[in-house]
């Protein structure tokens, strides 16, 4: 069992080896393609085209894929306007950086309440808490909680113990 285990860890990384050189051979493909696209038309005149994106259907086997083309298959994006790319990259750098100022406002708020709330509840606490006078033992109702539980844990079992 552990071998056919470890048969299956080699395969699962040589299969994802090669699909990762796969998908960085496409990108080169792509950013090749691109960047040539740019230069003609930098020497071209043309009015941009709109963005399309485009599914080319490829003849190679797909070895037992029961659909239509590669699983791994990324669509290829047609000419892109580097002019309204760079737009819209401004566009959303604005809205992030006023999201950003918005959270920053809120997280700012929320830390006035939470000290404001915090020297209050000490300032009541110091008014109410009672003086302790002779007896060096303080008793809450937190710590008469604790003290059971303590109990509980370190002291006898409940069936040694005797009834009060």
């Amino acid at each position: 069992m552990e071998l056919l285990l470890f048969a299956l860890a080699i395969l699962f990384s040589i299969f994802s080896a090669l699909m990762e050189r796969r998908k960085r051979r496409k990108r080169l493909e792509e950013a090749q393609q691109q960047h040539a696209e740019i230069e003609q038309q930098h020497t071209e005149v043309n009015p941009a085209a709109p963005v399309v994106v485009e599914e080319k259907k490829e003849e190679e086997p797909t070895f037992g894929w029961p659909f239509d083309g590669d699983p791994f298959e990324e669509p290829v994006l047609a000419e892109v306007d580097p002019a309204e790319a760079e737009r819209e990259a401004l566009e959303a750098e604005r809205q992030a950086l006023e999201a950003e100022r918005r959270a920053m406002v809120a997280e700012q708020q929320a830390m006035e309440r939470l000290t404001e709330t915090k020297s209050e509840d000490a300032y009541e606490n110091e008014k109410q808490r009672p003086r302790r006078t002779r007896s060096h033992w303080f008793l809450t109702p937190q710590t008469a909680r604790d003290a059971i539980v303590y109990m509980e844990i370190l002291g006898k079992p409940k069936s040694e113990r005797e009834e009060w």
